[in-house]
């Protein structure tokens, strides 16, 4: 896992996707993501969603 930067929750706990992640992991309008919460390590974990 890389460390690309710390980034601010904004009203309605809403997160920007930084433009250099959604590039790398090839995001676009309408995509859908899932998260995950680890609650051992107090981490969320964004992935795209793949249909099978």
């Amino acid at each position: 896992m890389e460390l690309i930067g710390v980034y601010r929750v904004l009203p309605k706990m809403r997160m920007t996707i930084p433009k250099e992640v959604a590039e790398r992991m090839g995001l676009k309008e309408g995509d859908k993501l899932v998260v995950y919460y680890d609650e051992a390590k107090n981490r969320m974990v964004v992935e795209k969603w793949k249909r099978k």
